[in-house]
């Protein structure tokens, strides 16, 4: 069961089925369900209108329809339900004014909430951004705070209702170790190797210098007229940069995009902003379906898997691992098992250049073993390996 609100105010209990609620880090959390027309559950599904909120009880948050689907089902009709967090709200903020010039966290965020019910609480020191001349504003509020301040700033955040917590970093270090076959029964990864980047060039602020030259000519001691000749000269400096990842030792040098900022105006900055950018690792991510029945051991009490904490995934295929819940799928109201994915695993160059080696190291010695077999005339156990038996005929 959860709750739906209407634009009246009007609230009811709405019988539901599949309830999925999608949590990511640093997005817009993501509900879904279905519900039917049958007579107990009448008055509220008429209710599902247009930015109607839910309720979920187990935890409080609340979701505003965003798309509703409905399909015949027997002699009823049956609805599928997308409900985005409330703070999807923030997108029907227009803000029209522009914030310019160096800025603190604080009055960012001022800038952004204005005229909106929402409120926020910053829970670490950030440094001031310069938005330059040009500045920031003119957009909806929630393009502007997750795409464009989030990163100038540098910051992750979680939403409950209409408050945003902001952190430099989410979660805490040591929060689980989950073992499959114990907390988890399924362990399933994914590679993305398609986007590794290890060397990038970037350009920050030009800046343009004019320097004038003025020589006053008096023509005429009786005269009231004189002239100006006025020389100026123009020259511009661009702040460049580029940025070598310790990757590359064992990539290769894998080039980027050009990377722009017109408000880097020293090449420390620039640089720093590029490592930032800068994607020099794979994509791996781990997906775990946690055992429910866990919830009740008091050994899993331990394990924290809130968005953003770290901690560690082994199995018994050499899986041993430090990674970060990114993702949660949750399934409040019903037996599934809930669903956790862990990532980005970062590796460490330095032990991937060990391995390798290591890796080329036995493949040498497996090699001058095969080597030395085949010079004593051991050849004819290796050659039986790949002979093909004649095991029967076939007639025409």
């Amino acid at each position: 069961m959860l709750y739906i609100s209407d634009l009246t105010g009007n609230q009811e209990p709405l019988l539901v089925s599949d309830v999925h609620i999608t949590q990511q880090l640093n997005t817009v959390e993501q509900l879904d369900f279905t519900t039917i027309n049958i007579p107990d559950n009448e008055s509220a599904y008429k209710m599902l209108q247009p930015r109607s909120i839910i309720t979920v009880p187990e935890t409080g948050e609340q979701y505003r329809i965003s798309e509703n689907d409905g399909t015949t089902f027997g002699n009823n009709y049956q609805r599928t339900i997308t409900g985005l967090q409330v703070l999807q709200d923030l997108d029907d903020h227009l803000i029209m004014d522009k914030l310019t010039g160096s800025q603190s966290l604080d009055s960012t965020m001022q800038f952004l909430t204005k005229g909106t019910k929402f409120t926020y609480t910053s829970h670490d020191s950030f440094d001031n951004f310069d938005f330059g001349e040009d500045g920031i504003g003119q957009e909806k509020a929630l393009g502007l705070f997750t795409d464009t301040v989030m990163s100038d700033f540098n910051f992750e955040f979680k939403a409950h209702g209409y408050h945003i917590d902001i952190y430099k970093s989410l979660g805490e270090h040591n929060a689980f170790v989950y073992v499959s076959g114990s907390d988890i029964y399924t362990l399933a990864d994914t590679g993305d190797y398609t986007q590794i980047r290890t060397h990038i060039y970037g350009v920050g602020k030009t800046t343009e210098t004019t320097t004038e030259n003025s020589s006053d000519s008096l023509q005429s001691s009786d005269s009231d007229d004189s002239s100006d000749d006025t020389d100026s000269t123009t020259t511009s400096s661009t702040v460049k940069a580029e940025y070598t990842s310790p990757f590359a030792k064992v990539y290769g040098v894998i080039d980027d995009d050009l990377f722009t900022d017109d408000n880097a105006t020293t090449e420390d900055q620039l640089i720093q902003e590029m490592k930032a950018k800068l994607k020099d690792y794979p994509s791996i991510q781990y997906t775990a379906n946690v055992n429910k029945f866990e919830t009740n051991n008091p050994t899993d009490k331990l394990n924290d898997p809130t968005i953003g904490n770290w901690g560690y995934l082994k199995d018994r295929n050499d899986i041993d691992v430090e990674t970060r819940v990114i993702q949660k799928d949750l399934y409040p109201q019903s037996n599934q098992e809930d669903t956790l994915t862990f990532g980005n695993f970062m590796l460490d160059p330095n032990k991937l250049i060990v391995e390798m080696q290591s890796n080329r190291n036995s493949d040498n010695n497996v090699i001058k073993k095969l080597k030395e077999k085949i010079s004593q005339g051991g050849s004819g156990d290796i050659e039986q390996q790949f002979t093909i038996k004649k095991v029967g005929e076939v007639n025409d």
